[in-house]
């Protein structure tokens, strides 16, 4: 097996808010060795990994001054080999208690990234399947998207809108519909993920579900067969009033690119006269697709980002390959959990005055992971350069002398604030490096007030919505979810219907009588100074489950102050624009 080398086959995979090198990040399998030492032959084939990751570590990582071959150094390595060894057999034969060799030897290479950087980490086989199912952008089950509920008699899963053409649409599974067992058994009580895990599987394979259905009785019978899913990362994209544009990206993986393409031909965006780019809570992924995306509104030959590193190659500048498609005045939108490829869009747009920034400082991820495949199916993703923005702003936020538990703070973010190095836009406007991305606007996220958190965490409005489409709320008869008994019907709700939907006040006190046989401590002071979110969340969940994720996320951008921010900010954004194109870019230091 040979070590890795940039001759060696490369493989793009994502990190949940980690971000690898698109198509320049790196699978390799480490290097094996053959020792000599009788220890090596360790009654534990575990232990085999961790030697393979060290002895590649110690090796490819060694200061150039030192002959890789030396006798001295293969000297050191087998010592420091030969203590782990030891010290593991130790454990082995006379801790108290019986421990798996796994759980020894994976801790031990978690701790020793942990003393690397914040972001180099190893991936258990499990997790190492999970980031590169993601990273494809598809998986195998039933095209639909769960969560937990809390209920009285135990934990239920709720089934959101299914997948376009997956097998959960075809057999009629709705918005709404709750899971109470797998293959006959209960799920009350299993953890989340125990769902998931037992609702995918092979392709072609076959699972049985038992779901209730409001306005249904008896329980229905659902007998799948699992097939290929797309993970979705672009979810929304529609007018958020008219000529002007709203899309929503979750991730980078290997389709983003190409869905933003799909949504801004649906919207038609050379008519447009904004577009709201929404990275929040992005923790990014591929850089190749954060270049690609950052393309659509950049001019070509225009540098997206660059990257450098201690190692001969790790620096490389990325420039817009293509023709700017969208020549649209933008505004982004970013928050305390947009972080590493979102960071290089924003940060892109940002410095050559494409865009306006709203929101909260990003987190501040610009670390490159190289990701090297490891024996027995894990991962290593480890860091091998920095991320910087054309105007040569140092994305990564400072962790030096303070403990990783702090650096994922949230205050630890708005600390981050002083000493920041400065840049200059292609206009000449001042921005800040060395943190994340930081905002031309800041408008802080609306946090919920007691009452509003009261209601939301313990599922109060999926809950009245359900009564409301089933019909048990007479004054609202037009919220109903038209009966059908057949199991594969869809629903049959039409999207034209939606503008009668209203929250009345009849509707409001049938929600306090719900309240009351809910447990729900209030006073009709809390309803009145709530009563625009009430009604808002109301009617959110109800067009989720009628008529499918996007409108139900339409009205919940109603409500949304970051985004009514970014309208008011698009004039300004459209002027910045115009000016950008006539203006020499401004001269910003060397990075070094």
């Amino acid at each position: 097996m040979s070590c890795f080398h940039h001759g060696t086959r490369r493989a793009s995979i994502r990190n949940y808010g980690l971000s690898c090198r698109g198509a320049a990040c790196y699978t390799a399998r480490a290097r094996r060795k053959d020792w000599s030492h009788p220890l090596m032959k360790h009654r534990f084939p575990v232990l085999v990994l961790l030697i393979i990751l060290m002895s590649s570590l110690v090796s490819g990582l060694k200061d150039g001054r030192v002959a890789a071959g030396s006798a001295t150094s293969q000297k050191a390595e087998n010592e420091f080999l030969r203590n782990f060894t030891e010290a593991l057999d130790v454990i082995q034969d006379k801790y108290a208690d019986d421990v798996g060799s796994d759980k020894l030897v994976y801790s031990a290479i978690k701790g020793m990234l942990r003393a690397l950087d914040p972001h180099s980490s190893f991936f258990e086989p499990k997790e190492f399947s999970r980031l590169r199912e993601e990273q494809h952008s598809k998986y195998y089950g039933l095209g639909i998207r769960v969560r937990s509920l809390i209920r009285e008699r135990g934990r239920v899963v709720i089934v959101e809108p299914p997948a376009t053409g997956s097998p959960a649409e075809r057999r009629g599974l709705r918005a709404g519909d709750v899971i109470t067992r797998i293959e006959g058994e209960p799920i009350d009580d299993w953890p989340s993920d125990e769902v998931v895990g037992h609702l995918r599987g092979p392709k072609g394979t076959i699972v049985n579900i038992t779901v209730e259905r409001p306005g249904i009785r008896d329980p229905l019978q659902f007998r799948m067969e699992r097939d290929e899913i797309p993970y979705i990362t672009v979810p929304y994209a529609f007018e958020v009033k008219p000529g002007v544009g709203y899309i929503k990206i979750d991730r980078f993986s290997e389709s983003t690119a190409e869905e933003l393409g799909q949504k801004l031909k649906e919207l038609d965006a050379g008519n447009l006269s904004g577009l709201i780019l929404d990275l929040r809570d992005n923790p990014g992924g591929l850089l190749n697709q954060a270049i690609e995306v950052a393309d659509f509104f950049v001019e070509k030959g225009k540098l997206i980002v660059a990257t450098k590193g201690r190692t001969e190659g790790s620096a490389r500048p990325y420039k817009a390959p293509g023709l700017e498609k969208v020549q649209v005045p933008i505004v982004v939108l970013i928050n305390r959990h947009s972080a590493s490829a979102s960071e290089i869009v924003a940060g892109a747009l940002q410095d050559h005055d494409r865009a306006l920034i709203v929101g909260e400082t990003s987190f501040g991820k610009g670390l490159v992971q190289s990701v090297y495949q490891l024996e027995n199916n894990t991962g290593m993703a480890l860091t091998t350069a920095k991320y910087y923005t054309p105007s040569g702003r140092l994305i990564q936020r400072d962790y030096s002398g303070s403990s990783f538990d702090y650096y994922y703070l949230n205050n630890a973010i708005s600390a981050n604030g002083k000493n920041r190095e400065t840049r200059f836009t292609d206009s000449g406007r001042k921005v800040l490096g060395g943190g994340g991305i930081t905002p031309d606007a800041e408008v802080p996220m609306r946090e919920l007030n007691r009452f509003e958190a009261i209601l939301s965490t313990r599922d109060i409005f999926f809950e009245y919505a359900r009564r409301l489409s089933s019909g048990q709320v007479p004054s609202a008869s037009n919220f109903q979810v038209p009966r059908n008994e057949e199991v594969g019907a869809p629903p049959a709700k039409d999207i034209k219907s939606a503008s009668r939907l209203e929250i009345t006040d009849s509707i409001l006190e049938d929600f306090k009588q719900f309240l009351r046989n809910k447990n729900i401590e209030f006073a009709d002071e809390d309803i009145q100074a709530n009563v625009d979110f009430i009604k808002r969340r109301i009617k959110q969940e109800v067009y989720t489950s009628s008529f499918g994720l996007q409108e139900g996320y339409k009205v919940a951008v109603q409500g949304d102050t970051q985004v009514m921010k970014a309208l008011d900010l698009l004039p300004e954004a459209k002027r910045l624009m115009l000016a950008g194109r006539s203006t020499p870019a401004a001269r910003n230091p060397e990075v070094k």
